[in-house]
C-alpha cells in the first residue's frame, strides 16, 4: 500500500504521465516506484486517467492522480477508478488541503460519497477492504513554503513535495534549480518538516539538481514521460547520424 511506503520512509521514485494510453503507461510507468498521471497540465480528461491508472499498476507501479487542489468532484472520480492516491497541486493554504482530504475519506472521517466503481472490484476475490488513499501536496510558490509547516501538520496529509519549476518562477529565478533563493526555499520547506511523519520530496528536471537541493528527499519525481522519451529519440537519431557521417 503506497500510504505504508510513504510514511516508513522508504525511498521512492517516479515520473510524470502525459501521455494517454493503457500500454503507454505501462511501459513508462515501470522503472519506477510511482507515477502521477497529469490531470492539471496534461489534456487528459478522466476516462483516459483511468486507462493510464490500469496500465501504471499492470506494470506493479503506484498511480497517482495530478490536479487542482479545489477539483473535489474529478478527484472523487479517479480515487474511485483505483488510484493509489491524489497529489493536490499549487497548495499554499492548509485549509484547501483539509478541504481535499475530507474528499478522500468516506464518512464518518470525511465527506467521500460511497460510490468506488472499479475500486470496489479490485481483489473482490479475497474480500479485500477498501484501502485508504494517499494524499500528497505540492508547494509551488512562495506562500506556500511560508505556510509549508502548517500545511504538513493537516491530519491526512502524505507527504509534501516542492514543484521546483513554478517555485522557481515564483523566487523571480525561472527554472534556475541551483539558486541561492530555491536552495534556501526547499531548505525551509525541508526544516517544516522535520521531525514530522510527512514525506519530503521535489519534483522536476532533477537530472541536473545539486546535490544541496536533493538533500533529506526521500520521493523524487523526474521530468515527464514526453520529455524522457523525447531525450531517447534525440540520442538514439543522433548517434545514427554519427554513424553516418
Amino acid at each position: 500500500m503506497l500510504r505504508h511506503r510513504v510514511q516508513a520512509g522508504e525511498r521512492l521514485t517516479g515520473t510524470v504521465l502525459t501521455l494517454p494510453g493503457a500500454v503507454a503507461a505501462e511501459l513508462l510507468a515501470e522503472p519506477f516506484d510511482l507515477v502521477w498521471i497529469d490531470l492539471e497540465h496534461g489534456a487528459l480528461g478522466a476516462r483516459e486517467a483511468q486507462e493510464m491508472i490500469l496500465g501504471a499498476q499492470a506494470a506493479g507501479t503506484h498511480a497517482l492522480v495530478r490536479l487542482p487542489a479545489d477539483a473535489h468532484a474529478l478527484m472523487t472520480c479517479v480515487l474511485d477508478a483505483g488510484a493509489d492516491g491524489v497529489v493536490l497541486a499549487d497548495v499554499a493554504d492548509p485549509a484547501v488541503a483539509a478541504a481535499a482530504v475530507a474528499r478522500t475519506l468516506h464518512p464518518p472521517a470525511g465527506v467521500r460519497g460511497f460510490g468506488p466503481r472499479r475500486l470496489a472490484l479490485r481483489r473482490r476475490g479475497d474480500g479485500a477492504a477498501l484501502l485508504r488513499p494517499s494524499v500528497w501536496v505540492q508547494i509551488e510558490r512562495a506562500a506556500g513554503v511560508e505556510r509549508a509547516a502548517e500545511i504538513a501538520g493537516v491530519p491526512g496529509v502524505d507527504a509534501v513535495v516542492v514543484g521546483t519549476a513554478d517555485l522557481s518562477f515564483s523566487l523571480g529565478t525561472p527554472l534556475e534549480t541551483t539558486s541561492a533563493p530555491m536552495l534556501a526555499a526547499v531548505a525551509e520547506v525541508r526544516a517544516a518538516l522535520a521531525g514530522t511523519d510527512v514525506a519530503f520530496g521535489l519534483a522536476g528536471a532533477l537530472d541536473a539538481a545539486p546535490a544541496a537541493l536533493l538533500a533529506d528527499a526521500t520521493i523524487l519525481v523526474h521530468g515527464t514521460d514526453a520529455r524522457l522519451c523525447a531525450a531517447a529519440v534525440d540520442t538514439a537519431a543522433g548517434r545514427l547520424r554519427d554513424v553516418l557521417n
